[in-house]
């Protein structure tokens, strides 16, 4: 009755009152399907920590020693997941010159 009344399914009904609220999912898988190991993403995000490469530079390094089917939008992800996406927040700020403006 419900479900024709609405144009839905049973199966849908079934669904929708087995929930705890009446809130919209998340469409984003449980678990994200990555090429790079956890391992493989801490040593990733560590280089670009310690080293500040660029990242088609490190996307050359991690191709050539941790996993050389990793692309360069995958490894994106995975370094800003990690908080490692942006190189100019890693980069040490530049200390200011100090000028003293002295009138004689």
């Amino acid at each position: 009755m419900v479900a024709e009344r609405h144009g839905i399914s049973q199966q849908t009904v079934w669904k929708w009152r087995k929930r705890d609220s009446v809130h919209d999912r998340s469409h984003t898988p449980h678990r994200l399907q990555t090429t790079l190991t956890p391992a493989q993403e801490a040593v990733a995000v560590s280089l670009r920590k310690t080293l500040l490469l660029p990242l088609n530079d490190l996307l050359c390094v991690v191709r050539e020693f941790l996993n050389p089917n990793v692309f360069r939008s995958g490894l994106d992800r995975c370094l800003r997941r990690h908080g490692a996406g942006n190189l100019r927040d890693l980069k040490p700020a530049a200390p200011r010159p100090t000028h003293s403006l002295s009138r004689p």
